[in-house]
């Protein structure tokens, strides 16, 4: 549920089903834009951690699949800024709303206490996690390591 692979979901025209990744796109887009006016594809590609090549390309993806849109940047003529189109707010809301469905079923036998109790906890990781995030130098040392046997 949390890392699946980026299969296609066959939706409209099925000669171009959806990609997940275009969902990933139109939500990175989507919560960049509530911090910042400006969202671009190197914030889109520090977001997902990935390359700027790899972000360029599943942004372009996601604005073929009509779920992103490029408007004129309001800081530089220069530049353009990345937005959710209509579609893609409807993609990423449906998307919201049936991971939540999914959750809600899993602990639909769970008591009120048991639920107030994986609400804490999950809050208090989330808490943790956001204070102390994961070191990318270090994950590239751990591969290093591991590539060199």
């Amino acid at each position: 549920m949390w890392a699946r692979p980026l299969r296609a979901r066959k939706a409209g025209d099925p000669a171009r089903p959806i990609q997940m990744s275009n969902v990933m796109v139109v939500g990175a887009v989507s919560r960049l834009g509530q911090e910042s006016a400006e969202v671009t594809v190197g914030n889109v590609a520090e977001h997902m951690d990935v390359d700027p090549s790899t972000a360029s390309r599943l942004v372009n993806d996601a604005i073929a699949a009509g779920f992103v849109e490029r408007e004129p940047s309001q800081i530089d003529a220069r530049r353009v800024r990345l937005v959710p189109s209509a579609a893609g707010r409807r993609v990423l809301d449906a998307v919201t709303r049936h991971r939540r469905a999914y959750l809600d079923s899993l602990m639909a036998d769970w008591s009120e206490e048991d639920r107030a109790t994986f609400a804490r906890l999950i809050t208090c990781f989330a808490e943790a996690a956001g204070a102390r995030p994961t070191d990318p130098a270090r994950l590239d040392r751990v591969i290093a390591e591991a590539l060199a046997g």
